[in-house]
């Protein structure tokens, strides 16, 4: 019995909706700047629309400049603010695993962008917000750190919007 429970919530852990596009943002405060990872995971009963609005000239194939494309349009939907400051966005790269992976709900895009930001020792804030929303979502953000070039960091709060799409971080930061 124990055995049949264990294996069912280990299952139920791994599911992944099929009916909604999981947006994952992985933010690292780092020196100089916030660092996000966006993976985007449509679910099968979405992803068809979703990969839709990728793919502009309908080949079932995402070329390098559509995925910028995209990329730059979901960025332009998200929103980093640092001690109250609008810190736009800076698009690094962007992972598009096959077409067919992605409409099977098997696979993961990714963004990644850059933030800058000043570095300065003492207490700030960052808050993170993701608007994009082209199918029914499901939005979760975590920070994480990256201590360097003599800064290190600590996280003394966050605090995530009931939707999962708000993140806001408030950290120490020590120069040595």
């Amino acid at each position: 019995m124990a055995w049949t429970i264990l294996v069912a919530v280990c299952c139920a852990a791994q599911a992944h909706p099929v009916d909604e596009l999981l947006q994952g943002a992985y933010l690292t405060l780092a020196p100089g700047a916030v660092q996000l990872e966006l993976d985007l995971t449509p679910g099968t009963q979405v992803a068809g629309g979703w990969l839709r609005t990728i793919d502009a000239n309908a080949d079932g194939q995402i070329s390098a400049s559509e995925a910028r494309t995209f990329a730059r349009q979901v960025l332009a939907q998200s929103r980093v603010t640092v001690g109250g400051v609008d810190t736009p966005w800076a698009l690094d790269q962007v992972v598009t695993p096959p077409y067919q992976n992605l409409l099977t709900g098997n696979d993961v895009l990714k963004i990644y962008a850059v933030a800058r930001r000043p570095d300065r020792a003492g207490a700030g804030t960052f808050t993170y917000q993701n608007r994009y929303q082209p199918v029914k979502s499901r939005w979760m953000a975590n920070v994480f750190l990256l201590p360097a070039a003599g800064w290190q960091y600590g996280v003394s709060g966050q605090q995530h919007s009931t939707d999962g799409q708000t993140l806001t971080v408030t950290y120490t930061a020590v120069h040595h």
